[in-house]
């Protein structure tokens, strides 16, 4: 019997913030493209992909997964496809009523990719969920210990497994002050501190001065492992900026910061200091004076076309303009644009789109569903009656050159030319499958995004972050002339 499939996907809030969960599972974005991937190389068809987002599974009673169960008893597939048993629930009971019963009375086979469980292989493995469930408690259990035992080692000591620049290991792993890089860092207090400099400028000074980044002073000089793919090899305002901020040159180690959410646990005292506090209060100043002339900008998700980086906000200090530039590692500037007009123009198109999307969601998705895939529709289902009749033939072909009732030159002719015609068809079959499969996660976005427009933010700002990935430019040939191109979170 033919396998027709349906996808179902599932993520709660709680889930998002597990730190065990790979990456490739975290989303329901990654969740779908594992499963059609899997569908597409076992020449499965998907009927429909169901998904819910933000469900916790203790919940039965999810708008996507009760579709799912409606679909099923009118026979719409035959086979359920998740990526492990717990995206059904987390109910023991019901999630063992939910296979050994409603999916066997309705003749559904149920794949689990992770638990690597094919009921029609398995039927006769009754312990699946017993066993899907025990190693979720035993994943909780593990993860539990492991967070108390780095609790634990943040309250007693200073956790520095890769010196911080300005410091490095002695020979018995004890840490100690290396003199060059530490005086790298005091320039950068005094530079700011004492001679109230950007950080911008400070970057410029220690690139004219041939100063080592962190990175590059570390695997180049210290001989250390690479953290980074390329040391980086010169400075910028933000790396200059994150040894500003750093309170444990003060001796002082915070730990447990791996979470934003959790507070950090200051140890007093644990290490030498490269400045005193004075120093480092005096720097704070500054900068937090600096950073609250204009906290909110878009300089993140500006990209010039042309190099792929992000524009950088500037504040002139001569016209006192707010301008977005473009330059290079040596902070030579190539162009730059007045912040506001550009921030208005973004804006308005934001707003544009939400209203549009308001007044008529499914004229917009249809319309960006063309953008994105150039009006190109699903229909495998052609391809593949197509691909049968093609392969049909050239059975009948073959049969008919071993019956000698054609000629070899003929067969090697028309086999040829057959040969190329199901290789253009099995192409085109690929293709389409990876169309519907982006399709399925434009569907996901472009949901999301219609569901953020119920509690629209205030802030103009925070506007278009919630609806702008990206927005390229082009070089700006003149002042006046502004080329831009607004990419939304539902198109990429």
């Amino acid at each position: 019997m033919k396998n027709i499939i349906a996808i179902y996907a599932r993520l709660s809030r709680e889930d998002e913030n597990k730190s065990f969960i790979e990456m490739e599972s975290r989303s329901i974005e990654n969740q779908i493209k594992i499963l059609s991937e899997y569908a597409k190389n076992n020449e499965f068809d998907v009927y429909r992909v169901y998904y819910d987002d933000g469900y916790s599974g203790a919940t039965f009673d999810r708008p996507q997964f009760q579709e799912l169960l409606k679909d099923m008893k009118k026979q719409k597939f035959n086979t359920v496809l998740v990526k492990d048993i717990s995206r059904l629930g987390r109910s023991l009971h019901k999630v063992g009523e939910l296979i050994e019963k409603t999916f066997l009375e309705n003749n559904i086979r149920l794949i689990s990719v992770s638990d690597r469980y094919d009921s029609s292989k398995n039927s006769n493995d009754d312990s699946i969920v017993l066993r899907n469930f025990l190693n979720d408690y035993y994943l909780k259990d593990f993860r539990k210990k492991c967070k108390n035992a780095r609790l634990h080692y943040a309250q007693t000591k200073h956790l520095n497994y890769y010196p911080k620049f300005g410091y490095n290991f002695d020979k018995d792993g004890n840490e100690m002050i290396d003199e060059y890089s530490a005086n790298i860092v005091r320039e950068i207090f005094d530079l700011i501190g004492n001679k109230k400099l950007s950080t911008c400028k400070v970057a410029e000074i220690l690139n004219n001065e041939n100063r080592p980044t962190r990175s590059y002073y570390a695997t180049q000089i210290l001989g250390l492992k690479p953290l980074q793919r390329r040391p980086a090899t010169k400075w910028n305002a933000e790396k200059v900026w994150e040894i500003a901020k750093d309170y444990e040159y003060c001796g002082h180690s915070l730990n447990w910061i791996r979470h934003k959410e959790e507070e950090k646990i200051i140890l007093k005292n644990t290490h030498l200091a490269i400045i005193d506090e004075e120093l480092y209060q005096t720097t704070q100043e500054i900068i937090n004076h600096r950073s609250k002339q204009r906290l909110d900008h878009i300089g993140k998700l500006i990209i010039d076309r042309e190099s792929e980086r992000n524009l950088l906000y500037s504040k002139n200090k001569s016209d006192e303009q707010e301008y977005y530039l473009r330059d290079l590692n040596t902070n030579r500037r190539i162009y730059s644009i007045k912040a506001k007009p550009l921030e208005d123009v973004i804006y308005q198109d934001v707003i544009n789109t939400i209203k549009c999307c308001q007044k008529d969601k499914d004229k917009m998705y249809s319309i960006y569903k063309a953008k994105l895939f150039s009006g190109k529709e699903f229909s495998p289902t052609k391809i593949k009656t197509k691909l049968q009749q093609l392969n049909i033939e050239y059975s009948k072909l073959l049969e008919s050159y071993f019956n000698k009732t054609i000629t070899e030159e003929k067969f090697n002719d028309c086999s040829g030319q057959m040969l190329l015609k199901i290789k253009e068809q099995e192409v085109l079959l690929n293709s389409e499958m990876d169309i519907k499969s982006k399709l399925s996660l434009f569907d996901i976005r472009f949901g999301k995004f219609i569901e953020s427009l119920k509690k629209l933010p205030v802030d103009k700002f925070q506007l278009i972050r919630l609806a702008v990935k990206k927005v390229y430019m082009n070089t700006i040939p003149t002042k006046t002339n502004i080329d831009i191109t607004i990419v939304y979170k539902f198109e990429e």
